[in-house]
């Protein structure tokens, strides 16, 4: 006979229990059983409700999403065709999870990501639960297809990189922060070069040792650091001449957020390998992967010694496949790509106009579609240990708190704040968080004045 939760663990909290916490109790909860001082640092408000780009709090009080969980939230918040798809999966009441079983709809998504893969080149696909996750997939790919060059000894990289943060990700990462007191385990070497710098990155790539270059198209935490034209090409040219495979994280740049499918398209490139992530989860499942070339692929996994190097519990299940299968689709009927385009343009103008009216206040403004990077001056000596060494940490709180607008500094450079909204933002959505980013600034100046 069933028995009752409550009579086996009197204080279990159920999930109807749960979605009935107040604010006071999910943030008492919160500080003693997971990251308080996260927490804390991220100002983290409670929503109850999440719509496309909106949040609504506890008192009923609407917010603008303009960091869309960090890129994640592509097609909105909650988006309900994507929970549609995903109901049908769990409906079906199909085998999802396993390698004992063949799987329909994740081979499905894989068929159409190599369709939409850069150049349509990329025709075999790996899946993970995070964008971490699938970067230590590429690194072990990499690493197996490269196996018979013991010359290739070293993974190169970027200076300031984000690749996330599992052990190997944040050694193939260029920021020593994040690899302070963790690093140690991967056994290949990696170096570092300047973001963008092509003769660096020759210089390094002559040597012959490397083998892979990882880097992301744009550089996300880092501060929306985009290359000079051309490195793309730059890049595969010298990938090709040192026999070097290119691997381009797109995990926060793909995926339509710049105006193209792939951030690489803008300028035609094909890379060996892709990493993806954030985008394909529909906002709602964790999910990653990465794409290759068949040649690179096969090189690493065709055979029977190493066929089974890269398995996990997860991978390549039906609902993650489905919520990647319906995020393409949303944004393929919705000419999200033409809009990200549009709006990012839209939004980068009006933000620009911003800076000629505070030269002193907006050091930069940078990004392509809506991705985009507004870089802050240090705040005037003196008023540091008060509000911080840059304007955008003061600026960051204000959106947040006066005009409930979501934004978020990058991590490895946080004199800047950062736009990822999600696709379907509107320009009315825009124009409030231009004329509320403005209204910010003013206060900055009120508040902390300027040099």
């Amino acid at each position: 006979m069933k028995k009752d939760i409550k009579s086996i663990m009197p204080e279990f909290i159920t999930v109807d229990e749960a979605l009935k916490f107040d604010e006071e109790t999910t943030r008492n909860l919160q500080y003693t059983h997971l990251n308080k001082t996260r927490t804390i640092l991220c100002n983290c408000k409670y929503f109850v409700k999440a719509d496309d780009f909106t949040f609504y709090d506890e008192k009923g009080d609407k917010h603008l999403d303009f960091i869309g969980a960090v890129g994640v939230c592509t097609v909105g918040n909650n988006n309900p065709f994507v929970w549609n798809e995903i109901k049908k999966v769990v409906e079906s009441g199909q085998f999802t999870m396993g390698v004992i079983s063949l799987h329909n709809v994740p081979a499905a998504f894989a068929a159409n990501m190599a369709k939409l893969s850069p150049g349509g080149k990329l025709t075999k696909m790996a899946t993970a639960t995070a964008g971490a996750e699938a970067i230590e997939n590429a690194l072990k790919l990499v690493k197996l297809a490269t196996r018979d060059k013991p010359e290739k000894t070293h993974i190169l990289s970027c200076e300031g990189a984000f690749h996330g943060k599992t052990t190997g990700a944040v050694t193939v990462g260029g920021k020593e922060k994040w690899r302070t007191y963790v690093t140690g385990l991967p056994t290949s070497t990696h170096d570092y070069v300047p973001f963008g710098d092509e003769k660096a990155l020759e210089d390094a790539l002559k040597k012959g040792i490397y083998k892979a270059f990882f880097f992301e198209p744009i550089q996300g935490e880092n501060g929306i650091k985009v290359p000079p034209e051309g490195y793309y090409k730059k890049i595969r040219e010298l990938c090709d001449k040192y026999d070097t495979l290119m691997v381009a994280d797109e995990i926060q740049c793909g995926f339509a957020r710049t105006g193209k499918m792939w951030c690489l398209d803008h300028e035609d490139v094909i890379p060996d390998v892709l990493v993806f992530a954030k985008g394909f989860s529909g906002g709602l499942i964790p999910f990653g992967g990465i794409l290759a070339k068949e040649d690179v692929y096969n090189a690493a996994y065709l055979s029977e010694e190493t066929a089974m190097h890269h398995t996990a519990t997860y991978q390549e299940n039906h609902l993650c496949a489905a919520a990647g299968n319906a995020a393409i689709q949303f944004v393929l009927e919705n000419d999200l790509i033409t809009a990200a385009a549009e709006k990012g343009k839209y939004m980068l103008e009006g933000l620009k106009k911003l800076q000629e009216k505070y030269p002193k206040i907006i050091k930069d403004v940078r990004g392509r579609g809506l991705m985009i990077g507004v870089e802050f001056f240090d705040v005037p000596p003196g008023k540091e240990a008060e509000f911080g060494p840059q304007y955008s940490l003061f600026l960051d709180q204000v959106l947040v708190d006066d005009f409930r607008i979501q934004v978020m500094f990058t991590i490895n450079n946080p004199a800047v704040y950062r736009y990822l909204p999600p696709l379907t933002i509107t320009k009315e959505a825009i124009d409030y968080c231009l004329e509320s980013t403005d209204k910010a600034i003013q206060k900055a100046i009120d508040v902390i004045g300027v040099v």
